[in-house]
């Protein structure tokens, strides 16, 4: 009895691992496929000239738009539902880190009581 109990582990542990060994082949054969093709150095010199000319980054905010951020942040404070008055409205250098570091600033902010 125990031998037949050995048995069928022995088979059945053997099925998966040559059904892993199959995968992992698959995979390796569409990778080759689907990696991206290095690019010739001729193309990354007119690469690395295009990237000059490019205009300045999205998050460089005009005095002119100061007015219309102020309102955008307290309509947005409003939509919460909390009743926060607003002094001021300083831009911090320095935080356009994560999408984790900007959750979690967001998170300690609205655990503070009012």
């Amino acid at each position: 009895m125990l031998t037949y109990g050995l048995k069928v582990a022995f088979l059945g542990m053997g099925t998966v691992f040559v059904a892993l060994l199959i995968l992992m082949f698959l995979i390796q054969v569409q990778s080759s496929f689907l990696a991206p093709k290095p690019k010739k150095k001729e193309e990354t010199k007119i690469a690395d000239n295009s990237n000059k000319e490019q205009p300045p980054a999205v998050g460089i905010v005009k005095s002119d738009d100061a007015d219309e951020i102020a309102a955008v942040i307290a309509a947005a404070i409003a939509a919460c539902g909390h009743q926060v008055v607003i002094k001021t409205i300083t831009r911090i250098s320095g935080t356009n880190g994560s999408a984790w570091a900007q959750r979690g600033r967001t998170e300690a902010m609205n655990m503070r009581k009012l």
